[in-house]
C-alpha cells in the first residue's frame, strides 16, 4: 500500500507563478484562456477553428 503525506501546504492563490521558457507554449496557453472566456460568455459554438465555419452562399 502506498501512502502520500503533505506538510506545510498553502493555498493555490499564494503560490508563485512559474516562469516559462517556451514562448510559443506560453502564448498558446494565453490564447486558450482567452478563448475559454469568450466561450463562457457567448456559448461554446461562437469561436473555433476557421476550417469548421462555412460561408453561407
Amino acid at each position: 500500500m502506498t501512502q502520500v503525506r503533505g506538510e506545510d501546504l498553502i493555498g493555490a492563490d499564494q503560490v508563485a507563478t512559474q516562469i516559462g521558457l517556451d514562448g510559443v507554449r506560453e502564448a498558446r496557453l494565453v490564447a486558450e484562456a482567452a478563448l475559454d472566456r469568450v466561450r463562457d460568455k457567448f456559448g461554446p459554438r461562437v469561436i473555433g477553428p476557421a476550417a469548421v465555419f462555412r460561408r453561407a452562399s
